[in-house]
């Protein structure tokens, strides 16, 4: 016997008749065959689940506690009741795969001052994980750290927000020239009177800055010298920040936020993390 499915809003039915296609029906009805069709309604709309808090380390082997709230989304629901039994339990797998991933790439202090980028990150590695089954994560939320030992420092910003806020800080009281007219001498001639001599002691690293792009080039700031050399033939950095010459006046002109630059993969970190993270003292 027949039976008719009402199809609820924001739901999809997804029926597999044997000798057929699987076939979707988004709102309406849709006619259910008994054991000739298996139909499994999907929710589209945003669903949350929760880890609990667990332990886990971090790249400098402290132990700290977090949980972990992801917000998905089906995408394609054919595809999703294909590939998966169990869509939540997935999900949860996923995440439980990839927060310890993420965490045991930073340092505990950077993990603490960086819960933002951490969650972009998380979220990137699940969507990784769960886009071949026709699922999009829109978005994770990290539970407050709780350390076995404290981080070194307390404070809301980012290694690479102490990058940027050095360069504006740097080029605060005379700005460092226009598109037009940039080059990567003209940024030294700008920047060399603030590269102090107290300003080398506190930071004491060799940050190399990569600019992409019309004008670009290579920049050495040796801050144990208080020197900067244009295009260095060789050079050994303890960190690098690459990005191009268009996003980097667009930072410190505040057209754009460095979240929006970071998701968007127009700059990048190599290195020793801790000798950026020392730029916090600049401020």
């Amino acid at each position: 016997m027949e039976c008719i499915k009402r199809v609820k809003p924001n739901n999809a039915l997804v029926k597999h008749r044997l000798g057929h296609k699987p076939s979707v029906k988004y709102s309406g009805y849709d006619v259910i065959l008994p054991a000739i069709d298996r139909a499994v309604e999907i929710n589209l709309g945003p669903q949350n689940i929760l880890l609990p808090s667990s332990t886990y380390h971090s790249k400098d082997k402290v132990l700290m506690e977090s949980g972990l709230i992801v917000v998905y989304q089906v995408k394609d629901p054919e595809l999703c009741v294909r590939e998966l039994q169990d869509i939540e339990q997935s999900v949860i797998l996923a995440s439980k795969t990839a927060l310890p991933k993420a965490l045991s790439q930073s340092n505990s202090d950077m993990i603490n001052c960086s819960k933002k980028i951490i969650e972009y990150a998380v979220t990137k590695n699940i969507n990784n994980a769960v886009y071949m089954w026709g699922i999009e994560i829109i978005s994770t939320e990290l539970s407050p750290f709780k350390f076995s030992v404290p981080p070194k420092d307390d404070t809301s910003e980012s290694p690479m927000n102490f990058i940027i806020n050095f360069i504006q800080k740097l080029a605060g009281h005379n700005p460092l020239p226009p598109k037009e007219k940039f080059s990567i001498d003209e940024m030294i001639i700008a920047l060399k009177p603030y590269l102090t001599r107290s300003l080398g002691e506190d930071v004491n690293a060799v940050a190399l800055l990569e600019l992409t792009g019309d004008n670009g080039g290579r920049c050495l700031i040796d801050f144990k010298t208080q020197t900067m050399v244009a295009n260095p033939s060789s050079c050994h950095p303890d960190v690098t920040i690459e990005t191009s010459v268009d996003t980097l006046l667009s930072m410190i002109d505040n057209r754009e936020s460095l979240m929006d630059v970071y998701k968007s993969g127009r700059i990048k970190i190599e290195g020793d993390l801790n000798a950026a993270w020392r730029l916090q003292k600049l401020f």
